[in-house]
C-alpha cells in the first residue's frame, strides 16, 4: 500500500464514512416524509466543526454552509464516531446526557433511524425493514 493511500485511510474514520455515504445517496426511503435541517457540532480537540443534513422529503443534502437548522445535535466527535459505527445507540446516548438534542427532536428521530446497528446485527433499521418485507 503507498504511503499516500496510508495517509488517507488514517484520516478517514467513522463519522467521514458516515457523512460520505448520506452524500452519495439521491434519496434516502427512510425519510420520505421528513423535512428539515440538522445540524451536527463536534468537538475534538477543543476544536468544534459543523455539518449540515439537509432533509427535503427523502432528499438528503450534506453541507458544511452554514443553514437554519430546526436541530441541532451536539458532542464530542469521538462518541460521533462510535454512533456511526453502531457500537453506541444515539437515542440511548441522548438519554444518558451523552449527546444533546435541541429544535425538533423528532427530526433527529428521524435522522438517527440512518445510524448503523451494533455490530453483529443486522446493519441498520433499512436491513431489518427489507428483511421484514421479504
Amino acid at each position: 500500500m503507498s504511503a499516500s493511500r496510508k495517509a488517507t485511510t488514517t484520516t478517514t474514520d467513522a463519522t467521514d464514512a458516515f457523512f460520505e455515504a448520506l452524500a452519495s445517496k439521491d434519496y434516502e426511503p427512510l425519510l420520505h416524509d421528513t423535512v428539515g435541517c440538522l445540524r451536527i457540532d463536534l468537538t475534538q480537540d477543543g476544536t468544534p466543526a459543523r455539518s449540515f443534513i439537509t432533509v427535503d422529503k427523502g432528499v438528503v443534502r450534506i453541507s458544511k454552509r452554514r443553514a437554519r437548522a430546526d436541530a441541532v445535535l451536539s458532542c464530542e466527535r469521538a462518541l460521533f464516531n462510535h454512533v456511526a459505527q453502531g457500537k453506541v445507540n444515539a437515542l440511548a446516548a441522548v438519554l444518558r446526557g451523552e449527546l444533546h438534542v435541541s429544535g425538533d427532536v423528532s427530526l433527529f428521530a428521524a435522522v438517527s433511524r440512518l445510524f448503523p446497528g451494533p455490530p453483529g446485527s443486522l446493519k441498520s433499521f433499512r436491513e431489518r425493514e427489507k428483511k421484514v418485507l421479504k
